[in-house]
Formats: C-alpha cells, structure tokens, sequence
C-alpha cells in the first residue's frame, strides 16, 4: 500500500513537513522493497536518525511557540522511540526474518504517521497559526 503526502497534512513549516514528506518516501520504498537483512538494517537505521533528528526538530518548534500540549506530545514521540528500539533489538536476536519485520514495520509506519499527522501534530499547527495571528 503506497502512503501519500496530501496538503492537509503540512504543519506550516516546511522542515518539518519535509521531514514528514521524506519519511512517506522511506514507507513507500519500504512497500516495494525486496525484503533482504541488509535492506530492513538500513530502513531501521534510517528511522532511528529520524527520529533523533526529527522529533528534536518539531519538539523545539512546539517549545519556540510555548504550545501547551508538548509534554503529550513529547511523551508519544517517547513511545515511537521504545517501539523501534523493540523492533531493532527483536530483528538483531532474529534477523533470518526480514519479511516479518520489514512487514510489521511498514503497516506501523503507515499508521502511525498518518494518525500521528493527522490528529497530534495538527494540534500544534493550529495552535501556532493562532499565536503568530494574535501578534
């Protein structure tokens, strides 16, 4: 199933939907890939710097604009981390199973960015459109 970037999913900030764009691209790879070791370590490698690089990005953005929700919305970028890191060390006990992995990763993928978008992120977005407003 290939994940789509729509319009309605932009924050108003273009790192941080570039971000958002990048990882809907890593998803669809993932969709089309042969599911091989050496692919699923990169894929998962490559979601662990997204996730430090990503989350400190839009954490600081909720921080710059003293959004009220952020410690929830921190506490859901914490849950992420945990479920890659199961995955990671579960994949480094069983790598002769790509496929199952490489599945599990994708179907999760794809529904937490579309819901984490969709319901968490729009909760900041709105929330700064009504400060910069206000000013």
């Amino acid at each position: 199933m290939t994940a789509l970037w729509t319009d309605d999913l932009s924050v108003g900030d273009q790192g941080i939907d570039d971000d958002h764009i990048g990882l809907f691209e890593l998803i669809n790879d993932l969709s089309n890939a042969s599911m091989t070791h050496g692919y699923i370590n990169n894929i998962l490698h490559q979601l662990a710097r997204y996730t430090e690089e990503h989350f400190s990005k839009e954490e600081e953005h909720m921080r710059k604009f003293d959004f009220p929700g952020v410690e929830a919305h921190l506490a859901q970028h914490e849950e992420f981390v945990e479920w890659l890191t199961t995955i990671r060390k579960m994949y480094a006990r069983f790598p002769q199973s790509p496929f199952v992995v490489g599945d599990a990763v994708n179907s999760y993928l794809q529904r937490w960015l579309r819901e984490h978008i969709l319901q968490e992120d729009m909760k900041y977005r709105d929330f700064i459109l009504e400060q910069k407003q206000a000013s």
